[in-house]
C-alpha cells in the first residue's frame, strides 16, 4: 500500500465525533496533505509523460507531425488535474475556517453547557 492510500485511509479514519472543532481541524489537515502530495505527483508525471512524448519526434509514423504541440497538449490534461488538486487543498482550508467562523468565533452563547446533552461538543 503506498503513502497515498495511507493518507486516504488516514482521511476516511477521522470521525466527527467527540470534540468537534478538533476532528473538523484533522480533517482539513490530512486532505490537504493529500493534495499536496497528489499535486507533486501530478507536477512529476506531467514533467515526464511530456519528456517522454517528445522523444517521439522523428518516428517514422508520425512523420509531419509537430510532436512538441501534441506532447503539450496531452500533458496539459495533468497539469490541469494538478490544479484542480491544489483546488481540493484551498477548500479544505476554508472548510475549516468556515466551520471555525460558523461556531467558534464572535459572541458568546447564552446557552448554558449543562443543558446540552449532545453526542458531540465544542
Amino acid at each position: 500500500m503506498g503513502s497515498g492510500s495511507r493518507r486516504l485511509d488516514e482521511i476516511a479514519a477521522i470521525e466527527f465525533r467527540g470534540k468537534v472543532p478538533r476532528q473538523v481541524a484533522a480533517y482539513a489537515k490530512a486532505t490537504q496533505r493529500f493534495a499536496h502530495d497528489l499535486a507533486r505527483e501530478l507536477d512529476a508525471a506531467e514533467s515526464a509523460a511530456d519528456a517522454a512524448m517528445r522523444q517521439l519526434k522523428g518516428h517514422p509514423l508520425l512523420a509531419g507531425v509537430d510532436v512538441a504541440v501534441r506532447a503539450w497538449w496531452v500533458s496539459r490534461h495533468l497539469r490541469d488535474a494538478r490544479e484542480l488538486v491544489e483546488g481540493v487543498s484551498a477548500e479544505a482550508v476554508k472548510f475549516n475556517i468556515q466551520f471555525r467562523n460558523e461556531f467558534l468565533d464572535g459572541e458568546d452563547r447564552a446557552t448554558k453547557k449543562s443543558d446540552y446533552k449532545g453526542e458531540v461538543d465544542l
